[in-house]
């Protein structure tokens, strides 16, 4: 019976299957938000997430079944993550809290990542090179303290200029950062203090230009390593 189910698990059709109805179940929660008042639609609409949900825990409980140790299943971050998404599908969505589980609900798109390899693996880089990235979140708070500091004391009484207090400039230097219109916190400043462009220049290229390439650098970095790693354990299996 287990290496009935661990076919059925390892198989690309059943693989296929599952993203489709994952995909369709977004579709739905999508389709729900609109007000269409007709009570055929929503019954039916209520019959789709019904098998949905149904679908979902016989998927679970045969990806459970195939391992050959059951506490195998539960060493998986993805596994317990599914498990997470599908227990929360069976919470009937009535009452106050009605919103959060719909987005709950939504959040079985999120699915797709456990079941599409290139997906986990960008996932699974994107995190191990935040671990690494550390000292390059403190240096962009020290950046953006010494920045805030520095644009209240020298600009504060420029009205709109949105650096009248630090908790305003944090966000002024956070938008600057971004590369998002930032030209128009600039140029009001500018008109009366002339020489106030290099603060603004010298800030986007040490934020966005220097120190958030930073983080590229670092990710790529992570994933030319899982890349090497993936193909050594290919080959110790061909060797095997």
């Amino acid at each position: 019976m287990q290496e009935k189910l661990l076919v059925i698990k390892e198989s690309s059709a059943f693989q296929f299957i599952v993203t489709a109805i994952i995909l369709l179940s977004s579709v739905i929660v999508g389709v729900g938000t609109y007000d269409i008042g007709n009570d055929l639609f929503v019954r039916t609409l209520l019959v789709l997430d019904t098998f949905i949900t149904v679908f979902f825990i016989i998927e679970i409980l045969i990806r459970f079944f195939a391992e050959n140790s059951k506490v195998d299943f539960f060493k998986s971050g993805w596994n317990i993550f599914d498990l997470i998404i599908v227990i929360s599908s069976l919470i009937p969505t009535t009452g106050s809290s009605v919103l959060v589980l719909r987005l709950l609900r939504l959040a079985r798109l999120l699915r797709v990542i456990s079941f599409m390899p290139e997906l986990r693996f960008v996932i699974e880089a994107l995190i191990e090179s935040l671990k690494k990235s550390i000292y390059v979140l403190i240096l962009i708070f020290i950046l953006l303290y010494i920045y805030a500091v520095g644009g209240v004391i020298l600009f504060e009484d420029v009205v709109g200029g949105r650096f009248e207090d630090l908790g305003e400039a944090y966000i002024a230097l956070i938008q600057i950062m971004t590369l998002s219109s930032w030209e128009s916190l600039m140029m009001p400043i500018v008109e009366i203090y002339p020489y106030a462009w290099m603060y603004f220049i010298s800030f986007v290229i040490l934020s966005s230009i220097i120190v958030l390439n930073l983080f590229v650098a670092i990710l790529v970095d992570v994933v030319s390593e899982r890349r090497k790693r993936q193909e050594e354990e290919k080959l110790n299996n061909l060797k095997a």
